[in-house]
């Protein structure tokens, strides 16, 4: 009898840890971020978008460049060096449409740069944000960038960037061309159906934070948030992913440097302002097209 009950439990034990391992391996999500210094910079959004995760019980890998920021309109992105701002040559570059075809990523992430590249260009905005490039023109190379993604077997992700706060008027006009963006390209045919986009509103988020808090208590500089907005992004970025209710998470603290994130101290968000932005996000996920 001692000797079934012991052949009993080894079954069951090396069912279990069979059924464990293959839900593990299910459960993995990989995300890579085709973005600029924003996703890195002192801790950037990746950071407290994992901790979201972590907090979660998800396992997120995310990828992203991981050496020196802006450089010349463009970042150093892993081993490819340089790759460009602006949409057009984003997708013109084979190198990183290889990097999503085999990447065996499940969302890929992408912005559609600087305003400058945007807005039409009777729009008078200073020199060093990129010449103009028509919207017809960045929508093409944006579909390039989707059809390469959703024949990867992942999902298209078309995160909002915030901006900078020395450019707010134009806030609004860049967002209503991210929204005509997304829109054209769930218009897209690809094997024969068209696809889901997710589009990260973060431009619509800073915004209300900015009201609330003040430049000051948002931006670390004209073109990169503190840690609250950081931490407000990565909160934004896990939910829209995960479809998950931020306001279930635990989470709150990031170190405030992540090139240095051993050392570097952890800040504690505090709770009224975690509230708050959990509550923001789940507002927009909630009331928005999903």
């Amino acid at each position: 009898m001692e000797k079934k009950n012991l052949v009993a439990v080894f079954t069951i034990w090396t069912v279990l840890s069979i059924a464990s391992t293959f839900c593990y391996g299910q459960s993995g999500k990989r995300v890579l971020f085709l973005g600029n210094s924003v996703w890195d910079f002192r801790g950037g959004v990746h950071q407290p978008f994992l901790g979201f995760c972590e907090t979660a019980g998800l396992d997120f890998q995310a990828v992203s460049q991981m050496r020196r920021h802006e450089n010349g309109h463009g970042v150093e992105f892993l081993d490819l060096g340089r790759i460009p701002l602006s949409l057009p040559e984003v997708a013109g570059d084979e190198r990183i449409l290889s990097l999503i075809r085999w990447g065996g990523y499940d969302y890929v992430i992408v912005e559609a740069r600087r305003s400058g590249y945007l807005l039409p260009e009777s729009v008078d905005i200073p020199e060093d944000r990129g010449s103009s490039i028509p919207f017809e023109k960045n929508l093409q190379a944006l579909g390039t960038i989707h059809r390469t993604i959703v024949e990867s077997g992942a999902q298209t992700v078309l995160y909002m960037h915030p901006g900078l706060h020395t450019l707010e008027r134009y806030r609004l006009p860049v967002a209503q061309i991210y929204e005509r963006l997304h829109s054209g390209l769930e218009e897209m045919k690809i094997g024969g159906k068209r696809h889901r986009v997710i589009l990260v509103p973060a431009r619509f988020l800073w915004g209300d934070a900015v009201k609330k808090y003040g430049v000051e208590g948002w931006y670390a500089n004209p073109g990169h948030g503190n840690a609250l907005a950081r931490f407000a992004s990565g909160c934004m970025l896990y939910t829209y992913l995960t479809g998950k209710d931020p306001r279930e998470n635990r989470f709150v603290g990031l170190p405030l440097d992540w090139d240095q994130a051993e050392s570097s101290p952890v800040v504690q968000v505090p709770r009224e302002d975690a509230d708050w932005i959990k509550s923001q996000v789940w507002l927009y996920y909630s009331t928005g097209r999903n």
